[in-house]
């Protein structure tokens, strides 16, 4: 599962790399819908312990936000 995940993870990066890189509007909303929807699927394939590093700065944010 890790090469999937790690193979959507690079065609996200290219797609935002493109789009930064091109001037035309409709190549740049297509892009960054393919870099999204790349990024998803890279989440949901990346295996548990990876998604528990991912997740703990997020979870750890909200709760020192929370308690401040």
């Amino acid at each position: 599962m890790l090469v999937p995940s790690l193979f959507s993870l690079v065609i996200s990066v290219f797609a935002v790399l493109f789009s930064l890189s091109t001037n035309e509007e409709i190549v740049q909303v297509m892009a960054r819908g393919v870099a999204a929807i790349s990024l998803v699927v890279s989440l949901a394939l990346a295996p548990w312990l990876i998604l528990l590093i991912l997740s703990v700065p997020v979870v750890g944010t909200k709760l020192v936000k929370n308690a401040g």
